[in-house]
């Protein structure tokens, strides 16, 4: 059989894949990274990009939801791609032989025949009316589908938040990080109870529904990753699962509260890995800083007592409330607390809790308290930094 016509049926069995793990709940960037993560060789990811813009390339925009076409430009893919003729232009740039181009197809087909279904976050290529045109949500992924923030008007309480962290991340004084960090919670807390406190007494906040989007959690130490975004949700008002098998953690909330969690945890990564970088270059010899079970003790002490401090904060900005407004707006944040359980219990009708796997180490715990403990946030941490200038593991809740 000649070249021409395997290349052409191989095409076809990739895009029939494709297609197929649309339906089947993955988004463009999942399964990029899903490719990556499981092909025997880099060559399997970057043709697999291909396959997703040879997919793309063959559809209509108006078939398409704005989230899913917006997520798929900020990709990046291959430009130029056809529905047909893709393997071979793909085999010419990567100036790979016949044999190695044919290993890389069969690896890419048997990684999308063996995909599983997941839950669906956003409307696949010619699947319902895009509702962000509407004005509405429809509790798969708020009016941005993949990330709340992305693609619609700039919320500028969330680009006020944004601000903070990014110079968070940036300071080199740990005191100024945490602080920034700390106001940047404090003023999403206080915007959920002032949204309560409109809503107290009337029945338009249950208008409003819970969204949910995924979040990948990369190697190593995923475990104590998924424990830091599983705090970090429950401290802003939202839930999440993290699904070890394909190492990505769903966020159940509101869509406000969504996104802060996305950008307050990606923020929290990096300040975690810059005082681990800081503590291995201090580090006196013959400790073992880089070793791994100091880095996970490390990890899952940094998320314990960062928990600790976020509700510290949230307690402050409710204790407030109260004075300011009466309990009024407490049913109105109970109810949506039980609105987000319901939603996130209708989405994962199995779930366990399991302790996080990791090696203890006793300096590694250590540090990671030093390091989300360096600064005390108190009331006048919290005033003075001004937003406009800028114990044990828990368990952590799974997919089974």
């Amino acid at each position: 059989m000649s070249a021409p016509v395997v290349d052409r049926a191989a095409e076809e069995l990739a895009l029939t894949g494709v297609s197929a793990a649309w339906g089947g709940g993955w988004q463009p960037n999942e399964l990029a990274r899903h490719l990556r993560l499981r092909g025997c060789s880099a060559a399997t990811g970057r043709l697999g990009r291909t396959a997703i813009a040879a997919d793309h390339a063959g559809r209509s925009s108006s078939t398409l939801d704005s989230r899913w076409a917006a997520q798929v430009q900020a990709m990046e893919l291959p430009d130029g791609v056809r529905a047909r003729g893709w393997i071979r232009r793909w085999s010419d740039e990567e100036r790979i032989d016949r044999s190695a181009t044919l290993d890389t197809v069969v690896d890419l087909l048997g990684i999308l025949v063996a995909l599983r279904r997941i839950e669906q976050l956003l409307p696949p290529p010619g699947s319902a009316a895009d509702p962000s045109r509407s004005g509405r949500t429809d509790g798969t992924g708020g009016p941005t589908g993949t990330s709340p923030s992305e693609g619609t008007e700039l919320d500028p309480l969330l680009e006020k938040i944004r601000n903070l962290l990014a110079k968070a991340e940036s300071t080199t004084f740990e005191a100024e990080a945490t602080a920034l960090t700390a106001k940047a919670q404090e003023l999403m807390t206080r915007h959920a109870v002032d949204a309560a406190a409109l809503h107290a007494g009337d029945d338009t906040d249950g208008e409003l529904a819970p969204v949910a989007i995924r979040i990948p959690i990369d190697a190593p130490y995923t475990d104590a990753k998924s424990l830091l975004l599983q705090t970090v949700a429950l401290a802003s008002r939202c839930r999440s699962v993290h699904d070890p098998d394909l190492d990505l953690s769903t966020v159940v909330g509101f869509p406000d509260d969504v996104a802060v969690v996305e950008v307050l945890f990606t923020s929290l990564l990096v300040q975690a890995q810059t005082a681990l970088t800081d503590a291995a270059r201090h580090a006196p010899p013959g400790t073992r800083t880089r070793s791994q079970s100091y880095r996970s003790a490390f990890l899952l002490s940094y998320t314990h007592r960062i928990g600790d401090r976020l509700e510290e904060i949230n307690q402050h900005v409710i204790d407030q409330a109260t004075i300011d407004h009466g309990g009024s707006f407490l049913p109105v944040l109970r109810s949506r607390s039980d609105r987000v359980e319901d939603h996130m219990r209708a989405m994962f009708t199995t779930m366990t809790s399991k302790p996080v796997r990791g090696g203890y180490d006793r300096a590694g715990w250590a540090s990671g308290q030093l390091a989300a403990d360096r600064a005390a946030i108190n009331l006048a941490d919290l005033e003075q930094a001004d937003p406009t200038t800028t114990g044990s593991p828990r368990p952590v809740k799974e997919l089974t």
